[in-house]
C-alpha cells in the first residue's frame, strides 16, 4: 500500500481564509512537503477554483466577512461531492466543532495552527477517505454476493414453483395446462394495465398456483362427470382456502397468498370463500378471475363442448360489472388476439 507520505505530490489543496497572511503562513507551512497548494481570499474565488479543478482537501475558515464556512461547504460539497473539508476558526468551540462534523467535515482545526497540525489533519483525513473506499468496496461486494443470492433464491423458488404446479397435474389431469394457460393470460392483461415487473412476478406465480388447493380435493369429487352435491360443492367451493394452507409455510409466497385466496370472489360479492366486492378484491385476483373464466370457457368440460374465441369474450363482457372487473375485462379484450396468436384459439 502507498503510504501517504509517498502520495503527497498527488494530493491537490485548496485553503479558503480572507486573511492574507493566513493564506501565506499556510503556504509557508507546508510548501516545501510536495502538496499542490490553492489558495482563495473569498466564496466566490473559491467556488470559482473548485468549477475548474478538483481538489482533494478544502480547508475553509469559519468566518469569511459575511460567509460561513459552513455554509461554503454546502455549496461547495454539491459542486464536488468527492472533496473533504476541514473547518478552520480562532473561535473554536465543542458545539461548532459537532455542527461542522454532523454537516459534512471532515476534520476541525483551531487557529493558530502549526504545520504539525496541519499535516496531522491531512494524514487523518486521507486515512479516512481511504477507509470509505474500503467501505464502499466492500458494500459492493457485498451487494453483487446479495444479488447472486438472490438469482440462486429465485432459482430455487422458481423449480419449487414448477414442482408444485406438476403436482396438481398428477392430481387432476389437465390442471397444470390450465394454471399454465391462466398463467399466460393473466401476464397479457398486466402488459395491458402496465402493472410493475414485481406486481408481474407476483401474478404470474399466483396464477399458476390459483388451484393448487384442488390438492386437497378427493379424486371422486375431482373427477366427478355428473352434477355435484351440495357437500362436494363446499368442497370445491374450499380449495382456495386449502391453496393458502399449503403455500403459507414457505415463505417466499406470502405475498400471493392473498391473490390465490381470492381469485373466486366475484366484483359484485357474491362469489367466495369472503364474499368481498370491487376494489377489495385484490387486483391480481380479479385479474386470474378473468383468465381463469377464459381458459376454462374455450376448454372442452364433461358436461359441455368448448365454446369458441367470440362466445368466450361475449360471456365475459356480460358478466362485466357482475362476476368480473369491467375494467380487467376491458384489458383483455384489447390483447386478446395476442393470445390468440399465442394457443391458436378460434
Amino acid at each position: 500500500m502507498t503510504t501517504l507520505y509517498s502520495a503527497r505530490t498527488a494530493l491537490s489543496l485548496l485553503f479558503v481564509d480572507d486573511e492574507k497572511r493566513v493564506l501565506d503562513s499556510f503556504r509557508l507551512l507546508i510548501g516545501d512537503l510536495g502538496y499542490r497548494v490553492v489558495t482563495a481570499s473569498n466564496d466566490d474565488d473559491a467556488v470559482a477554483l473548485v468549477s475548474q479543478q478538483r481538489f482533494d482537501i478544502i480547508f475553509l475558515d469559519q468566518f469569511l466577512g459575511n460567509v460561513r464556512g459552513l455554509d461554503l461547504m454546502r455549496r461547495l460539497a454539491v459542486q464536488d461531492p468527492n472533496a473533504y473539508f476541514v473547518l478552520i476558526t480562532a473561535n473554536s468551540t465543542p458545539a461548532l466543532a459537532v455542527e461542522a462534523m454532523k454537516q459534512g467535515a471532515a476534520d476541525f482545526m483551531g487557529k493558530p495552527f502549526s504545520a504539525t497540525e496541519v499535516i496531522k489533519s491531512i494524514e487523518y483525513v486521507m486515512k479516512k477517505r481511504e477507509l470509505e473506499s474500503e467501505r464502499k468496496e466492500m458494500v459492493t461486494t457485498l451487494e453483487k454476493l446479495v444479488d447472486r443470492k438472490n438469482e440462486e433464491l429465485k432459482n430455487v423458488f422458481c423449480n419449487v414453483l414448477s414442482s408444485l404446479a406438476q403436482a396438481m397435474e398428477k392430481r387432476d389431469f389437465g390442471t397444470y395446462g390450465h394454471c399454465r394457460r391462466v398463467s399466460q393470460v393473466a401476464c397479457l392483461i398486466a402488459a395491458a394495465l402496465d402493472l410493475d415487473d414485481t406486481e408481474r412476478d407476483r401474478l404470474r406465480a399466483a396464477a399458476l398456483l390459483h388451484d393448487i388447493g384442488k390438492i386437497g380435493i378427493s379424486d371422486s369429487v375431482l373427477g366427478k362427470t355428473g352434477p355435484l352435491t351440495a357437500e362436494e360443492w363446499l368442497q370445491i367451493k374450499h380449495h382456495p382456502v386449502k391453496g393458502v394452507e399449503i403455500l403459507e409455510p414457505i415463505r417466499q409466497f406470502s405475498a400471493i397468498l392473498p391473490s390465490i385466496l381470492h381469485h373466486h370472489e366475484n366484483y359484485d360479492g357474491s362469489g367466495y370463500p369472503h364474499g368481498i366486492a370491487g376494489e377489495k378484491i385484490p387486483r391480481a385476483s380479479r385479474i386470474i378471475a378473468v383468465a381463469d373464466a377464459y381458459d376454462a370457457i374455450l376448454s372442452e368440460r364433461p358436461y359441455r363442448s368448448a365454446a369458441n374465441r367470440e362466445q368466450a369474450l361475449n360471456e365475459l363482457a356480460a358478466c362485466a360489472g357482475s362476476q368480473f372487473d369491467p375494467g380487467i375485462v376491458e384489458a383483455f379484450v384489447k390483447v386478446d388476439s395476442r393470445y390468440q396468436k399465442m394457443f391458436g384459439t378460434n
